[in-house]
């Protein structure tokens, strides 16, 4: 009897993790991974205060948008399963990644206008490694898992790798926009509390 109950438990739970996710949680979710994106990426791009909008502002909000809200949307999406799903997951993945790659470039623009040395920070290197982490991921996902043309599709190992891989670097990137505002508010932690909210709220459902 033990033992009947312990496998009818493990088949339970199993069926809950690959149960889509429901319309009204998902909605939720991709309205406070958006909200989040755009406001926040707003509120680093005019910081400090009195700052305003600048050249250097794209980089947050570019960052933002595109690591927090499109690449969130992608992992969120891709929970509900299905194929529809399957594929907006890697158009929006494949936008984040684009905005995200624009954003680099503004920071990149930005120091050589002002005559800074590039990646002298821990921010500038974890925001580096969060990116072009990406790329495998992503290379993984268009060539060998795509719906339609991926060439090994039922290969655990690849799967395994663009799951998870894609994960830890998510949240590498998201902490790195973190890290990236406490640079421009200082120790000010109220509201890198605040802002991180958000993020952390979300994580555990999108991200695990």
């Amino acid at each position: 009897e033990i033992h009947t109950s312990t496998r009818q438990s493990m088949v339970m739970v199993k069926a809950n993790k690959m149960a889509p996710m429901p319309d009204g949680k998902y909605s939720f979710l991709l309205a406070l991974l958006s909200a989040h994106s755009l406001v926040g990426g707003y509120y680093a791009a005019t910081r400090p205060e009195g700052a305003g909008w600048r050249f250097f502002s794209w980089h947050p909000m570019l960052m933002m948008v595109g690591m927090v809200g499109m690449m969130g949307a992608a992992a969120l999406t891709k929970k509900r399963g299905g194929y529809t799903n399957t594929k907006l997951h890697g158009i929006m993945a494949i936008v984040g990644m684009v905005l995200a790659g624009c954003g680099l470039y503004v920071i990149y623009q930005n120091k050589e206008r002002m005559g800074k040395s590039h990646f002298t920070t821990t921010h500038s290197w974890t925001g580096l490694a969060a990116f072009g982490g990406c790329t495998l991921p992503a290379i993984v996902g268009l060539v060998f898992l795509h719906p339609d043309f991926g060439i090994d599709k039922q290969n655990q190992l690849y799967r395994k790798v663009h799951k998870y891989g894609g994960r830890i670097l998510l949240i590498l990137a998201w902490t790195t926009t973190l890290s990236g505002l406490k640079t421009m508010i200082g120790d000010d932690i109220k509201t890198l509390i605040l802002f991180a909210a958000p993020m952390v709220a979300v994580a555990p459902l999108t991200l695990m």
